[in-house]
């Protein structure tokens, strides 16, 4: 890490001494750089692809330069925004000293501001000609359940298996089941990759300030994509991480969409086609268990029982929940 801070202190200018490794963030490393009088956050991207960070940025400078608050990397000597070192990719950021929230501190002001920034994000993104490669990706029916095969012949190959590989088990299993049912394709739902969307909106991945949303950050899976499917992910992601039956959440889901509608209004019937579009991903998606199982990845472990909870909810209780939050 000494001949890297070195490598960054050449490269931009700065005097950086030490260095505290971020503890949050499921798929990448992540580091605060601390100089005598000053802080920087260091990114370390998850893949080598040199076009694809170039990209992103350029994503980022989009919205931008039209007025969303993104947190901009900087330029170094050679004036780039991101540098090689040992054959992984960084970049660097200026280090925001406002908070992230927890779910259990979203208030409604600040779940307000949240579908509103979302909405803006969208209205640009409408109209974006950025040449970005990265599409809304449709689930693969017969993809999916060899992952789930490989997975659980990892499972069973081995000796004693753990409440982790056990709650695996019933998750793909599940999954399965409800893939062999479906017979929906992307294309039934009539609904368009055509707006460019951050790809991960979250509260996680925003700064506030007095309730308001200060900055938005990464962009790494930013592509063209339904913008309803990124409206009803961020729905789930924010509010239903602890329990999908409570009435609060959704009440704060319904207040979050509301936001949203006043900046970038969208009919009740393209929210149940997007909510139609993100369980059908839900089913076929197993990317928890295969960076467990295969890619060796614990950091995203936490969220297994939060997803199979909401699976196996909305696999009962579909119509029922999408008439509470549609009415």
């Amino acid at each position: 890490m000494n001949e890297l801070l070195s490598h960054v202190n050449k490269i931009y200018g700065f005097n950086f001494n030490t260095f505290e490794k971020v503890k949050e963030g499921s798929l990448s490393e992540n580091y605060i750089l601390i100089g005598d009088t000053n802080k920087y956050f260091l990114k370390k991207y998850r893949f080598n692809n040199e076009n694809k960070i170039k990209e992103i940025h350029s994503v980022k400078n989009y919205f931008a330069q039209d007025g969303i608050p993104v947190i901009l990397p900087i330029r170094n000597k050679n004036n780039k925004t991101f540098f090689l070192f040992k054959k992984e990719y960084y970049a660097l950021f200026p280090f925001i000293f406002n908070k992230e929230l927890k779910e259990d501190y979203l208030t409604n002001k600040t779940i307000i501001s949240l579908g509103e920034m979302l909405g803006r994000i969208h209205l640009l993104g409408k109209n974006s000609k950025l040449p970005i490669k990265e599409v809304f990706k449709e689930w693969d029916k017969q993809k999916s359940l060899k992952k789930i095969k490989v997975i659980n012949s990892i499972i069973r190959k081995k000796q004693k298996t753990t409440n982790f590989d056990k709650l695996t088990l019933k998750s793909i299993e599940t999954k399965k089941k409800l893939i062999k049912l479906n017979t929906i394709l992307f294309k039934d739902l009539n609904l368009k990759s055509d707006h460019l969307i951050h790809g991960d909106y979250i509260y996680h991945n925003v700064f506030f300030n007095d309730d308001k949303v200060l900055k938005v950050f990464d962009f790494e899976k930013t592509n063209y994509s339904p913008r309803v499917y990124e409206l009803l992910r961020a729905v789930f992601h924010s509010f239903f991480n602890k329990s999908i039956k409570k009435k609060d959440n959704i009440s704060r889901a319904k207040l979050f969409i509301k936001a949203y509608c006043n900046i970038y209004p969208i009919s009740k019937k393209e929210i149940s086609q997007g909510l139609k579009l993100f369980y059908l991903k839900l089913i076929h998606g197993v990317w928890v268990e295969e960076e467990h199982y295969i890619r060796n990845n614990n950091r995203v472990d936490k969220f297994l029982q939060n997803n199979f909870d909401l699976l196996q909810y909305l696999s009962e209780h579909y119509n029922e929940f999408e008439k509470e939050l549609l009415n």
